[in-house]
């Protein structure tokens, strides 16, 4: 028993809005420019909940997270705010585990930062017909090098330590089926920044020894617009 991943298409006419009840979990620290545009395009996309974690944000985040919400009463959004700094682990956490009592199909975590289109998420959430979780393999024609060479030196390591080629482990576009989403947010660390990525493979990978099955997870093609963005991890984080 263990962890088998492997690549994946999502069919062309996949459908533009979900065909199950998936919970979205934003982390956000100083994103008030990105988040009214983002959070208008997941609500176009039928979540059955948005969960925003605001990471103590020192820009003006909480106040578009308020206007945002109040304008949006069709689609149940919950807004956090950590009182203090718990970076993007402690963020995720958060808000898998505010998502507990919901009744899910499956729970999916998006950057806030804009980068990535919630409109490919319906389409990832059909592979969980298949699968345990997806992860949004992020397209490399528009990665800046510093991130390309960063992203193949950590996918190296763990194709090397695991055995597994996750095709993309930096990506923070993740679909789980709610019982793995439940056992991740009782299970990451309460702090942690970027590392969150590569510690919930670790999590995840004890989960088919305890329970004597396999972890089956694919690795889907996604679009991602980089902008002026610059990465705030690498190699040394995964260690």
């Amino acid at each position: 028993m263990g962890i088998q991943c492997t690549t994946a298409e999502v069919e062309r006419s996949s459908p533009a809005r979900f065909d199950r009840r998936v919970g979205l979990v934003i982390p956000a620290f100083n994103e008030a420019p990105h988040l009214p545009e983002l959070l208008a395009r997941c609500r176009a996309v039928g979540p059955a909940a948005i969960v925003v974690v605001d990471d103590a944000s020192r820009d003006g985040t909480a106040a578009v997270l308020a206007e945002v919400a109040a304008r949006a009463p069709e689609v149940p959004m919950r807004v956090l705010r950590n009182r203090a700094n718990l970076g993007k682990q402690g963020s995720v956490r958060r808000g898998l585990r505010a998502l507990r009592r919901w009744e899910l199909d499956a729970v999916a975590l998006l950057d806030g930062d804009g980068q990535h289109d919630p409109a490919e998420l319906p389409a990832l959430a059909t592979l969980l017909d298949g699968h345990d979780a997806v992860i949004g393999a992020r397209a490399q024609d528009e990665m800046p090098a510093q991130r390309r060479f960063s992203n193949w030196a950590v996918n190296a390591g763990f194709r090397s330590i695991a055995g597994v080629d996750f095709v993309d482990v930096q990506s923070g576009v993740r679909l789980y089926r709610k019982p793995l989403a439940d056992a991740l947010g009782a299970r990451l660390p309460i702090r942690g920044d970027y590392g969150v990525e590569y510690e919930s493979l670790v999590v995840l990978a004890r989960r088919p020894a305890e329970r004597g099955e396999d972890l089956r997870i694919a690795a889907a093609p996604i679009s991602c617009r980089y902008g002026a963005a610059e990465s705030n991890h690498g190699p040394r984080q995964a260690a």
